[in-house]
């Protein structure tokens, strides 16, 4: 079972965050506390070389992996299939979690079917015999699974046809994408941002889908994260991606460094 599942499980919530490139980020995310490490495919010079280092140093050190891979919701249609080329490679290299940002439910649908495919050979994994293949037929619900981002505007309108698809286990709103899909842009705490979440958290709690989001961007200070994702635990959502490790850094070393120079003159 992946630490973010243990985390679950426990009843925890689960905290990660992002990365733009860099192995290097993940052993330090680890000893910070974090439960899992985003790299992000999509807006991001990661390539499959650079995700599989991020991935075998994530499982050294303890964390879970869950990649977003490139994707355009957007501009992409809402028929397009090529996400899933992405979706079974990523899976192939061994990665638990693999996220994209969908369009539509009928992309949802296919990418949860590359998730229960036995091909892992990226990560060295072969059958060779029919037990073999069979066994790897049979993997372990939490070793594969499929994350939808939520956050271009038809997904956000077929997201009750998303969270009725079989085999589901945790959904992804992009809270940014979600106040400007409603026409509150940047607005997180808005009431009608709110009941918008609270209505996606009941019905994926009726199917025992767990919905995970990000922070959002205004959230500067540890006091102002720290009321962020308390807000968020209390409205249902389990899984927060709380920012990138890049914006973290910026945002706390700002602080310091007002601290230092207020001092020094």
């Amino acid at each position: 079972m992946s630490n973010l599942f243990d985390k679950l499980a426990a009843g925890e919530m689960g905290l990660g965050v992002w990365i733009k490139g860099g192995p290097s980020w993940v052993s330090t995310i680890a000893r910070a506390g974090f439960d899992f490490v985003r790299p992000d495919m999509m807006f991001s010079a990661i390539d499959w070389r650079e995700l599989d280092h991020i991935n075998r140093t994530a499982q050294a050190v303890g964390i879970s992996t869950w990649v977003r891979v490139p994707a355009n919701p957007w501009l992409g249609g809402t028929e397009s299939l090529q996400v899933t080329v992405d979706v079974a490679r990523a899976f192939s290299l061994g990665i638990p979690f693999v996220g994209a940002s969908i369009a539509s439910a009928a992309q949802a649908r296919a990418c949860l079917e590359v998730s229960r495919d036995w091909h892992r050979s990226g990560a060295g994994e072969y059958p060779n015999s029919n037990e073999t293949f069979a066994a790897m037929n049979k993997k372990e619900a939490n070793a594969a699974v499929f994350v939808p981002h939520i956050e271009a505007g038809n997904s956000i309108k077929e997201i009750d046809e998303i969270i009725a698809l079989d085999g589901l286990r945790i959904i992804m709103l992009a809270m940014t994408d979600l106040s400007q899909a409603i026409g509150l842009p940047f607005q997180y705490d808005h009431p009608e941002l709110w009941r918008a979440v609270d209505r996606i958290v009941a019905k994926a709690q009726a199917r025992n889908i767990v919905i995970a989001a990000n922070m959002g961007y205004a959230f500067t200070t540890p006091e102002q994260m720290r009321d962020r994702v308390k807000r968020m635990h209390e409205h249902g959502i389990r899984i927060c991606l709380m920012q990138g490790a890049d914006i973290m850094l910026e945002n706390l070393a700002k602080a310091v460094l007002t601290d230092i120079r207020g001092v020094i003159g």
